[in-house]
């Protein structure tokens, strides 16, 4: 094990997977295949691992399982080759082999999330156990670079630190001990986890590792004050540091603080925003604790670096923002708002979005993250004019969700027919959800035919034909996707909807979409929270499609009472939206409000 084939190989690895931004699979794979090393296998699975999360297919999922259950295999083997062989890289920052125990941590990692995907509740538990394994790994790896600054000379926690770096105070045991041990399933109650502590970890050899039909088992940090665990916390202003002040200057170096940094923080962000009460069971008995704000804070960190961790930072930062905070309708306006990184920071999203579509012109994802940007800018035309020509790619993955991103926004700028388009669309590349695909494909449909209802019969007729075909396709493919064994939320309601309108149209003898009261379109543009994205004008059709007129029997339904509290809840989010909030707030007290439970 020489460090400079190391050096290029992982340099390889990182073009490679550069290329698959790109949606150049063809050269991205063949420079994947090439070599044996370590680098190689763990690429080989974070390309299978991309594909199967960005379109959630159950036979990618366990495509990339297998090729990542090897990846752990051997970053195993490579580690403690490095440990032993005096040739391998010597950081001054880190243990030799920290940068194959990183990539052994992320392989686990990846490992996880496909099993937690993969509908079963054994493989999701199995799944936990690595995810746990990886979290120590990852804090391990945070604590020894925690230390490092620590000791330098005049650091503190939050001080400014040297600009020159030096590793001479630190003893042989610490500059050479290995990071890893196996793990064991001992937990500690929530409060000791998410204890404020620091927890000084002495790293214990283990002779050998067992196996267990092919799996990896790794070795255990041990905190030197207890048999438990607590976060590390890394209380510095790193952010407004120079990386190469602090000595992070080796590729090498520049790859385990990113990388680490990149997967830690994604986990504190996810685990800070789990809601769902089986996961958050789960979460409490290992023992994992999120935390938004410094979740948020490691991904910035490793995203200013020219590296293929950084892209995925930068990535997942613009996602969390513009796909998950961007929904929220309560954020942060105080006068430093725009600094808060678990908030909205929109000129840092801003000048990340830049500085990524400048180094990856070309990418797809970041096109689709332009896009998304423009919809928190509540200028829909211009994401959908991006969506639209970024539709083409030789990633199918790739693809789906830029589809599904364009089925949403032409759904919130009310372009029924492109719309209805771009949800079969999802339908032919996606099998994650055909239900909400059909269901949603019938309601733009529906809207056609309400359009032309009362001034063109004729073309009315085919519209309402085709609204009621895709409507009750939905129904019978609920359930073939499902998460911890649970059927998806969209799946139950559509079902539920569907079921109401079946009997309605039964009882009154007429066709199913006329028993259909309040558009099922404005309803979800609702519920994925379009109306914040929305411009006046787009907001003002909102209103326009909830008309009763619109309807086949508008007096039944304006005295049904679920219809009636639909469109309250509906028409008074509309108002308060364009700020008319005395209006927004009559409506809910006389229609909602009023009733009792």
């Amino acid at each position: 094990m020489v460090a400079a084939e190391e050096d290029e190989h992982l340099r390889n690895v990182e073009i490679a997977l550069l290329k698959l931004l790109y949606d150049d699979i063809a050269q991205a794979d063949k420079i994947l295949k090439e070599k044996d090393s370590a680098f190689h296998h763990l690429g080989r699975g974070i390309s299978s691992f991309i594909a199967s999360m960005l379109g959630v297919e159950k036979e990618l999922l366990k495509e990339a399982a297998a090729t990542l259950q090897v990846a752990e295999n051997k970053t195993w083997d490579d580690m403690k080759k490095a440990q032993k062989e005096s040739t391998a890289f010597q950081s001054t920052i880190y243990p030799p082999g920290t940068e194959y125990l990183l990539c052994y941590a992320i392989a686990q990692l990846t490992s996880a999330i496909t099993a937690v995907l993969s509908g079963s509740v054994t493989e999701a538990i199995r799944g936990f156990y690595k995810l746990r394994k990886a979290y120590l790994t990852l804090d391990g790896i945070m604590d020894i670079e925690t230390k490092y600054l620590k000791r330098m000379s005049g650091y503190q926690a939050g001080s400014h630190v040297p600009q020159r770096v030096s590793t001479s105070h630190l003893n042989e045991h610490e500059k050479g001990a290995p990071l890893a041990t196996r793990t064991s399933g001992s937990t500690r109650n929530s409060k000791e986890f998410a204890g404020e502590k620091d927890h000084t970890y002495e790293p214990i050899h283990v002779p050998s590792r067992s196996t267990t039909n092919g799996s990896a088992n790794m070795e255990r940090l041990t905190p030197a004050s207890s048999l438990g665990h607590a976060p590390s916390r890394v209380r510095s202003n790193l952010l407004e540091q120079d990386p190469a002040a602090l000595g992070i200057t080796s590729h090498t170096d520049i790859f385990i603080h990113s990388g680490t940094r990149l997967c830690y923080g994604i986990l504190l962000v996810v685990f800070s925003m789990i809601e769902n009460p089986i996961f958050n069971k789960i979460l409490y008995i290992v023992g994992f604790k999120g935390d938004r704000v410094r979740g948020t804070r490691y991904l910035w960190e490793a995203s200013r670096f020219n590296n293929f961790c950084s892209a995925i930072s930068g990535i997942a930062l613009l996602g969390y923002y513009n796909g998950l905070v961007g929904f929220c309708d309560i954020l942060p306006t105080d006068p430093g708002a725009d600094d808060d990184l678990s908030g909205y920071p929109k000129r840092k999203c801003e000048a990340l979005l830049a500085d990524m579509l400048k180094k990856y012109p070309e990418s797809k994802l970041w096109k689709l993250e332009q896009a998304r940007m423009n919809g928190y800018n509540k200028n829909l035309p211009a994401a959908v004019r991006i969506l639209a020509s970024n539709s083409d790619g030789n990633m199918k993955q790739i693809a789906t969700i830029n589809m599904f991103e364009l089925s949403l926004t032409t759904m919130f700028t009310h372009e029924y027919q492109l719309c209805a388009d771009s949800w079969m669309k999802c339908a032919d590349l996606s099998s994650w959800s055909p239900t909400l695909y059909a269901y949603l494909t019938g309601s733009c449909f529906l809207e056609l035919y309400r359009n032309l209802r009362q001034s063109d019969p004729v073309a009315a007729k085919s519209y309402k034909h085709k609204s009621i075909e895709y409507i009750r396709k939905g129904p019978p493919l609920a359930g073939r996707q499902k998460v911890m064994s649970k059927e998806l939320p969209f799946d139950i309601y559509i079902v539920r909807k569907v079921k109401k309108w079946e009997e309605r149209a039964k009882d009154w003898n007429v066709d199913l979409v006329d028993a259909i009261g309040v558009s099922p379109l404005a309803e979800m543009i609702y519920l994925w929270n379009g109306v914040k994205k929305q411009s006046t004008e787009e907001l003002q059709k909102n209103l326009d499609i909830l008309q009763w007129e619109r309807t086949s029997h508008l007096e039944k339904f304006k005295t049904d009472l679920d219809e009636v509290a639909i469109y309250a809840l509906l028409e008074a989010c509309v108002l308060r939206n364009m700020h008319k909030y005395d209006e927004s707030r009559a409506i809910l007290k006389k229609e909602i409000l009023s009733h009792s439970k």
